[in-house]
């Protein structure tokens, strides 16, 4: 049954993905044309509106791309040729995923802080409530979806799955639940992670309501984070090998994204930005990112290289990818803009999320979809985008106009926190 299943599913995926080589062909999956005069132009650079969805932040989506595609090769790597594999550089860049990970998480922490900057500066407040509900509409649809669809193919006997490990991925405690296994939803755990921050950190940036406080804080979290990873690593034995499941695997990672963010139009730190963050120093920061800490890893003793791989190496990682974040958003080099904002790029960071979703399946070796796998995932990542992405988007701006039209004309809403304007 599931061989006459796939048999049917490559005919229909075939179809698929000549209807989406049609939408590609007849430009109606189009991305704003102005985007390199805007990044070139400082002027016209704009931070995202709170009340709806950015696409102002030059090369914010290809660096999601960037990440998607890190991900995506890195699940296939079974059924990349050896040559392409088997070298240092791969190894390295591409790895098991962390790095496409680790881009992601940066991103996270810049965005979902700038856009909390951004509804303080607009209307005074920052509004938990309408926060929470954007989140969850942005996120909570197309997870779920994907998850009914696991659960029918785990029931129909077509993939296996563990029923507490299902669990654990349907309420977002992968990061809790050291026994979750089964590969059709393990990538999960990167969502289990970004929930834990998208609950905590808005509950900190409304507690601590002082951007002061809050660039000491996230300063804090990213030095202690590496020594809670050892402490946690000889204390509780059992965890070993889980570290970078759990929220103290990543947490320095996302507050990295934060800290630029809240120091973003800071005096001194905007000159020291413009000194220091160039073309050299961020080739510098993706060279260590991205080759010398793995290369450093594999090259220590093994009891040195676990501590610098679960204290060090996420950390520095973290500070380069900020870096060419910061870079990057910021540039004037007409390259680089085309390569992170031509078409074909940025529709490949707004299918991110769903990228995500679907490439575990099928990138599984336990199908071996592969090559048509690749099309295969954009084809459902395109599914997904259209038919359950966007229409939960516009329901979403249509509750909030209805539900909070205070955070669109800029007065402050009742029931959200009040934060005192002059700190922030």
């Amino acid at each position: 049954m599931p061989g006459d299943f796939w048999q049917k599913f490559q005919g229909a995926g075939l179809n698929a993905l000549k209807v989406v080589a049609e939408w590609y062909s007849k430009g109606k999956l189009k991305v704003e044309k102005s985007l390199l005069k805007t990044a070139s132009d400082p002027s016209q650079r704009k931070l995202p509106e709170a009340g709806g969805v950015s696409r102002n932040i030059p090369s914010l989506d290809g660096l999601r791309a960037l990440a998607i595609l890190l991900v995506i090769f890195a699940h296939s790597s079974w059924y990349l040729p050896a040559s392409m594999t088997q070298n240092s550089i791969f190894q390295s860049v591409i790895g098991n995923g962390y790095h496409g990970v680790a881009v992601f998480f940066v991103i996270s922490g810049y965005l979902i802080t700038t856009l909390l900057l951004r509804e303080f500066s607009k209307t005074g407040t920052v509004s938990l409530k309408h926060f929470y509900f954007r989140r969850t509409m942005r996120i909570f649809p197309p997870f779920y979806f994907l998850l009914l669809v696991m659960g029918i193919l785990w029931a129909a006997h077509i993939i296996p799955q563990d029923v507490r490990s299902f669990i654990a991925s349907l309420t977002y405690t992968w990061a809790y639940y050291p026994s979750a296994h089964g590969y059709f939803i393990t990538h999960t755990w990167s969502l289990s992670i970004e929930e834990q921050f998208y609950l905590i950190w808005p509950f900190v940036f409304v507690a601590l309501h002082r951007r002061d406080r809050l660039i000491q804080a996230s300063a804090l979290m990213v030095v202690l984070m590496p020594l809670v990873r050892v402490l946690f690593y000889f204390v509780l034995p059992s965890l070993r090998g889980h570290e970078f499941y759990m929220v103290q695997g990543w947490i320095d990672t996302m507050m990295v994204g934060c800290l630029l963010a809240l120091l973003k139009h800071q005096g001194k730190w905007d000159q020291w930005q413009h000194k220091y963050v160039n073309g050299w120093t961020v080739s510098v920061m993706v060279f260590i990112a991205f080759y010398v800490n793995p290369m450093v890893t594999a090259a220590l003793p093994k009891r040195p290289a676990g501590v610098f791989a679960i204290a060090i190496s996420p950390t520095i990682t973290a500070i380069c990818i900020g870096g060419m974040l910061l870079f990057l958003i910021g540039t004037k080099n007409r390259v680089l803009l085309f390569l992170f904002n031509n078409r074909v790029i940025r529709h490949i960071g707004v299918l991110s999320y769903s990228l995500y979703l679907w490439q575990q399946m099928f990138m599984s070796q336990h199908l071996s979809l592969l090559p048509y796998g690749y099309l295969y995932a954009l084809a459902a990542a395109e599914f997904s985008f259209w038919l359950v992405e966007k229409p939960s988007l516009s329901l979403r701006a249509s509750l909030e106009s209805a539900w909070w039209p205070s955070r669109k004309d800029g007065t402050a809403s009742t029931t959200s926190v009040r934060v005192i304007h002059e700190t922030i």
